[in-house]
């Protein structure tokens, strides 16, 4: 380290360099308000050396994070210090990184702005003339965390940093490599370039700095580990909000459709008869809404308590579409053929309730849209997926059309069968034409539980 020649001033006190310091700030164009703050830290100093490398260090960091002094302002600062304090400069330069590395503020720092502020005091503060800190990521792209240095990082520091993390080991010669370990592991790499001959008090420094980022990186592991358990119970609400809203759509509300069909019904037969309606037949019709409004109540109870045990989930999925199946046939004229082949026992709760939801809305827009005569449903369980495939003989559409009517109109049903297979990882179709026939075909994987690797059990530890 190059050390401007200094004069002995035993018996003078720290606040005598406050001329040179203001002219130090001077010359690096500093405002009047940063020099009175370094001079009001000089002025406070005191004379013993630990007490001096101390304050120096805890000094630094904190007015640096306010003010970004640049590495020339801070070498001068540690020049006229130890003048005045009659002390050793690289003796005080060695105590007053060891105290600015550790110091807390730094851990309360968010990561990235603490990996730059750790490499920004090594450089200032040791023969460094620049480093870098590495890391790879999950795809093993190598990524540059925080750099220091007059020019951006050069290929054989990308190269030397590739190395040590790959354990290839530490690099030798003027640009050296020193591991950034967590839990016995190397977690980054710290990238040094220092002149030949002062290259042992460099690495000297940068291991002390590697030290004290272990905390750093733990700590933004844990930010990340939150972040993404975070972010997976807010898919998780958002999946669950949208499945209550299709078991509204596919359940409750198409019974209240066919509840107010059937006052029209009413409606229509009571204006044509003409002359005032048995009790026989207005008690019937009294018994048909009775019937509805049972259909919806327990609709809404199943929705309510989706969150624990809905009925669908608990039901064999062979019960529950058969159960489906003959309140159709009780509503319609339509001929519905149901086939079911191998054991559902694999599927979860959430691939019975979509899958019985399908076959629901399907049956409904057959009933109300297609003018069909016939429907059949084919459910088939193998060794890797479910798959459900529903065939009606109406009028066919225009499957792109509708699709996009319907999201401008706010219709949730063809699209919310699609997105309740997308939810659950599986392949949804519509095929149809003008005239038909019209084929809704689903495939559900089987689920798999998640393994967790012995890296993700030791971190689920922490």
């Amino acid at each position: 380290m190059q050390v401007a020649a200094t004069r002995k001033r035993p018996h003078e006190s720290v606040a005598g360099s406050a001329g040179g310091i203001r002219r130090a700030c001077a010359r690096l164009g500093l405002s009047v308000r940063e020099a009175r703050t370094i001079v009001g830290l000089t002025e406070t100093l005191p004379r013993d050396d630990g007490g001096l490398a101390a304050a120096l260090g805890d000094g630094l960091v904190e007015r640096s994070l306010e003010h970004g002094w640049p590495r020339a302002l801070i070498r001068r600062l540690l020049e006229d210090a130890a003048e005045a304090a009659d002390v050793d400069l690289d003796g005080l330069t060695v105590q007053v990184h060891a105290r600015a590395t550790r110091n807390p503020s730094l851990l309360a720092l968010s990561p990235p702005l603490a990996l730059e502020m750790q490499v920004r005091m090594l450089r200032a503060l040791s023969p460094v003339e620049e480093a870098s800190i590495w890391s790879l990521g999950s795809n093993g792209e190598l990524t540059c965390l925080a750099y220091e240095g007059k020019a951006e990082p050069t290929r054989r520091s990308r190269v030397a940093a590739r190395d040590l993390l790959e354990g290839r080991g530490p690099s030798l010669g003027l640009v050296r490599t020193i591991p950034i370990e967590r839990w016995q592991r190397v977690e980054a790499a710290l990238v040094i370039r220092a002149p030949r001959e002062e290259q042992d008090s460099a690495i000297a420094a940068a291991t002390e700095t590697a030290a004290a980022l272990t905390p750093v990186l733990e700590r933004e592991a844990l930010l990340s580990r939150n972040a993404t358990r975070e972010r997976a119970l807010v898919a998780s609400g958002e999946r669950l909000l949208t499945r209550i809203g299709f078991d509204l759509h596919d359940g409750p509300i198409q019974d209240v459709a066919a509840l107010a069909g059937d006052v029209q019904m009413i409606r229509r037969r009571v204006e044509e008869h003409g002359e005032p309606v048995s009790d026989e037949i207005l008690f019937g019709f009294l018994d048909d809404l009775h019937a509805r409004i049972g259909a919806i109540d327990r609709g809404l109870r199943d929705v309510v308590h989706s969150l624990e045990s809905p009925a669908v989930a608990r039901c064999p999925l062979d019960e529950a579409l058969d159960r489906e199946v003959e309140s159709f046939r009780l509503q319609s004229d339509i001929l519905v053929d149901l086939s079911t082949r191998g054991s559902f026992e694999s599927l979860t709760a959430s691939q019975r309730i979509a899958l019985v939801r399908i076959v629901q809305e399907s049956l409904s827009n057959a009933r109300d849209h297609s003018r069909a005569r016939s429907v059949s449903i084919s459910v088939a369980a193998g060794p890797h997926d479910t798959k459900l495939e529903i065939t009606d003989d109406g009028r066919g559409f225009d499957v792109a059309r509708t699709l996009v009517r319907a999201a401008r109109r706010g219709r949730f049903g063809l699209l919310g069968m699609s997105e309740r297979v997308r939810l659950l990882g599986g392949r949804f179709d519509i095929q149809s034409r003008q005239g038909g026939p019209t084929t809704i075909s689903v495939i559900l994987p089987i689920w798999q539980p998640m393994i967790a690797s012995p890296s993700d059990q030791s971190a689920a530890l922490l």
